[in-house]
């Protein structure tokens, strides 16, 4: 129900729609504390779409020291619905919307474990962590990557104050301003965006640029230098995915050379991966690239 196709990942940005997600609850374990507060917007486009809000009675007491982080109090959610009510609602604002939160992973695990406990199927569509784009994008700029020294030192319209739907306006706040810098890098889609913290602040990350025009298409691809002599062929089933994935996951001696080395990335789409591996052999045969292994050859 909650499962995105492969194509909602290719989406432009512009187009996605992103839901800005926060929870606060009677404290850190998913399996124990409950849900006290929900907060969230809905943004496309940079464009505001819509906002839920609620208190939830947790069915406990909340702790004194977690009043005084947030300001709820027992009084405050004695006549708020439980989880279980509020939980429909909610799953129809989220609709097929990217998830976004601040520590994404703590507010989805106490939604799992409410959906768990009233016998709904768990929420597993696309999510984007801004905790994880920030560690990535301004790194360097700040002390921590807190939600309230983030929004400080970014000057962000709104400042979170450990209440749920504050704490949602200013991820978002936070999301639309990292996304502005990522496009610097040629983040210009969702799984872009998804793929970016994997990157590690990569020596070469600076020649993403270069992959702005490769298409999620089947094809070919060649690394080439500032001779124009082709330094490597490859072929891949998504052109953009895999040439990116050069700049995260390969962290070869070889592929470190050979990204130093690249000054563009010339690529051409195939029917399909049987043509594409054709081509690729015809190519190498022809060209034969230095970083090619020999075995291709």
């Amino acid at each position: 129900m909650f499962q995105q196709s492969l194509d909602d990942l290719g989406t432009p940005l512009h187009e996605a729609t992103f839901c800005v997600l926060d929870l606060e609850t009677t404290g850190g374990r998913r399996d124990s504390d409950m849900i006290t507060e929900i907060g969230a917007v809905k943004y496309r486009g940079g464009e505001q779409l819509g906002v839920f809000q609620t208190l939830i009675d947790p069915g406990t007491a909340i702790p004194p020291e977690i009043t005084v982080l947030t300001g709820i109090t027992s009084v405050m959610v004695s006549r708020a619905p439980k989880i279980e009510q509020v939980l429909p609602t909610l799953l129809e604002f989220l609709g097929g919307a990217v998830i976004v939160g601040h520590n994404v992973g703590f507010d989805l695990a106490f939604l799992n474990s409410a959906l768990k406990r009233s016998g709904r199927n768990a929420w597993n569509g696309a999510k984007v962590d801004t905790l994880a784009l920030a560690r990535r994008l301004v790194r360097d700029e700040v002390p921590n990557h807190k939600l309230s020294t983030l929004s400080k030192y970014l000057r962000l319209a709104n400042q979170p104050n450990h209440r749920a739907l504050d704490d949602a306006k200013a991820t978002a706040d936070l999301l639309h301003h990292l996304i502005e810098r990522a496009s610097a890098l040629g983040v210009l889609g969702l799984d872009d965006l998804q793929q970016l913290p994997k990157m590690q602040r990569h020596p070469q990350a600076v020649k993403l640029r270069l992959t702005e025009n490769l298409p999620r298409s089947a094809g070919v691809y060649r690394f080439v230098d500032r001779r124009g002599e082709v330094l490597y062929v490859g072929k891949a089933t998504n052109l953009r995915a895999r040439v990116r994935s050069y700049f995260s996951t390969d962290r070869r001696r070889k592929v470190d050379q050979l990204l130093r080395e690249t000054q563009h990335i010339e690529h051409t789409v195939c029917a399909g991966p049987l043509e594409a591996e054709v081509l690729e052999l015809r190519l190498i045969q022809k060209l034969r690239p230095r970083f090619n292994r020999r075995s291709k050859n």
